[in-house]
């Protein structure tokens, strides 16, 4: 095994053992499917397929063991399409960035009276790149890393079945093939709307879409259990859940995890198409005696008003939809906005007379300049959005401790 193949298997331990963790501090299915992973590693050649096969030996003579095989993957939310039309997961190239940065300065910063320059210098690289390649990431990337994923895994199911039924045979044992999913996102500002009830997350890990969940209902169904991962880009938290592969509806719903139907303005983009271009961010810091001030500078050319108004216009009508079903939806910052003003003065909805497929709302009463602009101070006020959005990036640096 080979350094690469070893450092991948080390974050696939490492991501495998946190999943366990969290199921095992659960209940009922969670916890069992938990301890099926938990079981005692068959050692296999490194390079043979699925990632883990584990054997849970039976408590007494008169039960079967079980053996689980394991196969993992990643997906992240900021990926990036490269010129063979394959989805490139640019997250773990920063969180990989991020690591060595970590081990590369901890010793010496923790052993030093102050923090050396370069290393400063060096962090605010890391940060710039990763605000570099955040800002283009949409829905549709998310979306279509994890199909990409999905497929690619799905293509592989008879290698780990054959696999698995050759040390089940062995041992005389039952099998199972479980996929372990990471899914990284690196959302902001999301609401949460459910049973009329609404709760905002400036930084959300647990999404759980229903165009994720029609992906997995479209799968192989050889596969017995998905665990799902949920994470941060940098894995700072994560939150792990299971669902019967043949029942992963019924399976949410009686672990009460509603499926949200996303509705964010970037629903409505073209792939590949984000509402910014030529985006850079310029990290700088200052010091001042003890005190380090970190400035960014982002520039970048942004998608003409009246363009991303049309966006906002259909992924709020997509609410409205929704919300005549009584079904779970997400909306991004500028829906939300739009949904808390204008909501009560809108009545219907009509094609937009210069857009082909776009819509636009028809207002009961054309809701005045003054009362938007009063509207919308008291939609940041009811959030407490001013202090969140204007938070420091030291404040961000904290929490990367």
């Amino acid at each position: 095994m080979n350094k690469q193949e070893r450092e991948k298997k080390e974050r696939e331990s490492k991501c495998l053992n946190t999943a366990i963790n969290n199921l095992l501090s659960q209940k009922g299915d969670s916890k069992r499917i938990g301890k099926l992973m938990s079981g005692i590693d068959v050692e296999r050649d490194s390079g043979e397929r699925p990632d883990f096969i584990r054997y849970l030996v039976p408590k007494s003579p008169n039960e079967r063991g079980i053996v689980v095989g394991i196969e993992q993957f990643r997906v992240d939310h900021i990926s990036n399409l490269t010129k063979n039309d394959r989805y490139q997961s640019l997250g773990i190239i920063h969180q990989k960035r991020t690591e060595a940065y970590y081990n590369k300065w901890r010793e010496t910063i923790l052993n030093s009276e102050g923090i050396p320059e370069e290393s400063i210098s060096e962090m605010c690289d890391v940060l710039s790149h990763h605000s570099n390649n955040a800002a283009y990431a949409t829905i549709h990337t998310f979306i279509s890393s994890f199909k990409q994923d999905i497929d690619t895994h799905m293509e592989s199911i008879d290698e780990y079945e054959s696999a698995i039924r050759f040390e089940a045979d062995k041992r005389n044992a039952d099998h199972m093939l479980i996929i372990l999913i990471e899914v990284h996102s690196a959302f902001q500002n999301l609401f949460f709307h459910h049973n009329r009830k609404i709760h905002y997350e400036n930084t959300p890990v647990m999404l759980v879409l229903d165009e994720f969940i029609q992906l997995l209902e479209k799968a192989d169904k050889r596969v017995d259990y998905y665990v799902l991962s949920f994470s941060d880009t940098l894995n700072i938290n994560t939150k792990t859940i299971t669902v019967n592969a043949r029942d992963i509806r019924g399976s949410l719903k009686k672990q009460h995890i509603p499926i949200y139907h996303y509705c964010g303005a970037d629903l409505f983009l073209s792939e590949n198409e984000a509402f910014i271009k030529d985006y850079h961010m310029d990290m700088k810091h200052e010091e001042q005696g003890e005190k380090i001030t970190f400035n960014a500078s982002p520039s970048m050319r942004m998608m003409r008003p009246e363009y991303k108004l049309k966006y906002t216009y259909n992924a709020l009508m997509m609410v409205y939809y929704y919300y005549a079903k009584k079904e779970p939806v997400v909306l991004d910052f500028d829906v939300e906005a739009m949904c808390e003003v204008l909501f009560p003065y809108i009545v219907n909805w009509r094609k937009s007379p210069d857009d082909d497929g776009g819509y636009e709302p028809v207002f009961w009463i054309a809701p005045t300049e003054e009362y938007v602009k009063s509207a919308y101070k008291e939609f940041y006020k009811r959030w407490n959005l001013d202090e969140i959005l204007n938070q420091d990036i030291s404040t961000i640096l904290d929490s990367l401790e």
